[in-house]
């Protein structure tokens, strides 16, 4: 792995305009930041796309980690830096400049509409982060009763996320998947 400034560059750049997209949620833009890091520039394979959200799920903080691991494997730790720094610090300045206005702002005839509008563009997104997750993860008839089973519990009970992933990978690894 060695150090190639514009890569380096294009990563930084790639983030930063995917932190942007994140409407609804970091799910949000998993289909095209996999494009991205996946199709477009290969710093990750698909597998590893899938294991690195996964483990950026198991990690607190923001599902968003995926970013720091991709930087990670493209770049290792200036990467990781460059990715991470990429992905949070503009949109995190972003929603912090608009929350000191928004107060003011919210009883306006157009921030309500606004509100409405963003949340079905927010959950198509998320709809198609789901999707193409499952795309990459879901590859025969075990990983899919398994994915249907964890969607299963997750809507029926009340377990923390946390537990399905964990349950799930044990169950995977115990049957070799």
């Amino acid at each position: 792995m060695t150090l190639d400034l514009l890569d380096l560059l294009r990563l930084g750049w790639t983030f930063l305009w995917l932190s942007f997209l994140a409407i609804g949620g970091g799910l949000a833009v998993i289909p095209e930041m996999q494009r991205q890091v996946v199709g477009r520039f290969a710093w990750v394979t698909a597998q590893e796309f899938v294991d690195g959200y996964t483990l950026s799920q198991l990690t607190p903080g923001p599902n968003m980690l995926i970013a720091v691991f991709v930087g990670y494997r493209a770049h290792g730790v200036p990467g990781a830096l460059v990715a991470g720094a990429a992905m949070f610090l503009p949109a995190s300045v972003l929603a912090a400049l608009v929350q000191r206005r928004w107060s003011t702002l919210r009883g306006h005839p157009w921030a309500g509409a606004v509100e409405r509008a963003l949340v079905p563009v927010g959950l198509g997104l998320m709809a198609a982060g789901v999707f193409t997750l499952a795309r990459a993860a879901v590859h025969g008839w075990a990983t899919a009763a398994l994915a249907t089973a964890a969607t299963v519990l997750l809507a029926a009970f009340a377990l923390p996320p946390i537990v399905v992933v964990l349950a799930g990978g044990l169950v995977g690894w115990l049957a070799g998947l």
